[in-house]
């Protein structure tokens, strides 16, 4: 994987199976719900009820969210224990309600330890609550979409007018909106996120973020531009997230592991792999037809969610056949440098 980058001129083989099993993804999704199951509030009257307690006892929007994504994917495929089941949709709708109290009047929801009404981790929020409801919506689960209305709703009214804390925010919202867009479709959401567009997407010569965020918020970014891509078709904004798994490639060890020297965010010096780059490597690897990209994708396939292949089900489509390289020499990576130099002596498929 050092030398992934030199691969980009190797012709692909045929096409093969995933390098992850359907049965495996919605086995995990499943245990997933039978652990919510157990954990979310169902004291009636209980404030926090329909969210998930964390670590610390506290009860955030963002548990809330993480059961409505979950739960929803279960509901609706095939293969799940809990198809159809009605008590993931009495839950969801615990969930759904306890989203609409963590809501202030313009819309927000507070991140508990840090950021209070706070538009950008509203979009975080959306993110998972938005993806449950497309999923239930091509699904046939309408009652699920119906439960997550008023919240999405109100969200979208507050972010299109709301600010951000950091760079990779102004692609959160705009993602977020361009979610809440597809299902309750309003012009100002559009018009918000062309605002934001219009400042540029913020990639160097390197392909990489401003933030240069290799195990956090490249990934969120990678993530944003490529749903603002889909659901706004406008593929020109998948070309920056070509251009930084194109440099991500020189940044892996030999073992898989991310280069995070060169972040100026808190997963500077921290240790991972690029398992939450799975959504675009894969993406990318079926559209483009990139041996490279299926290379990174089948490395990065504990990443995948079900909830994910239910919303993009070109995802579930044969990769290319991952490559394989040799490597002579490499250099150490340098923390003045941006990539790791590699000598590839062979590569076969």
């Amino acid at each position: 994987m050092a030398a992934a980058g030199g691969l980009a001129a190797v012709q692909p083989a045929a096409p093969i199976g995933r390098s992850w099993s359907i049965e495996d993804v919605v086995a995990r999704n499943d245990a997933a719900v039978r652990e919510l199951l157990q954990s979310q509030i169902t004291d009636p009257s209980s404030p926090w009820r329909g969210s998930v307690p964390d670590q610390f006892g506290l009860h955030s929007a963002h548990s809330a969210a993480g059961v409505a994504e979950t739960m929803s994917a279960s509901l609706v495929h095939p293969q799940s224990r809990f198809r159809g089941d009605p008590t993931l949709l009495e839950r969801i709708r615990m969930a759904a309600g306890f989203l609409e109290r963590a809501q202030s009047a313009r819309g927000y929801i507070d991140l508990l330890t840090t950021n209070f009404d706070s538009p950008p981790d509203t979009g975080f929020v959306v993110h998972n609550v938005a993806t449950a409801a497309i999923v239930a919506r091509i699904h046939g689960a309408p009652e699920v979409t119906a439960a997550l209305q008023p919240f999405l709703v109100k969200a979208g009214a507050g972010l299109a007018v709301g600010g951000v804390h950091t760079p990779n925010h102004r692609w959160v919202i705009s993602s977020a909106l361009a979610q809440i867009n597809e299902l309750f479709p309003d012009a100002r959401l559009v018009r918000r996120i062309d605002e934001w567009l219009a400042e540029g997407i913020d990639i160097d010569t390197d392909g990489q973020f401003t933030e240069r965020s290799t195990l956090t918020y490249n990934v969120v970014t990678d993530r944003a531009l490529l749903v603002m891509a889909t659901k706004l078709r406008r593929p020109e904004l998948v070309d920056p997230v070509r251009r930084n798994l194109r440099a991500l490639a020189y940044l892996l060890h030999a073992d898989g592991e991310v280069v995070t020297e060169i972040s100026r965010r808190q997963d500077q010096y921290t240790r991972g792999t690029i398992s939450g780059y799975w959504f675009p490597l894969t993406w990318l690897a079926v559209t483009d037809g990139d041996p490279l990209f299926s290379t990174m994708a089948a490395e990065a396939s504990e990443g995948v969610r079900l909830s994910t292949l239910l919303e993009y089900q070109e995802l579930s489509k044969a990769l290319l056949r991952p490559v394989r390289c040799q490597t002579t020499t490499k250099r150490p990576f340098q923390k003045s440098a941006l990539r790791v130099s590699v000598v590839v002596r062979s590569a076969q498929p």
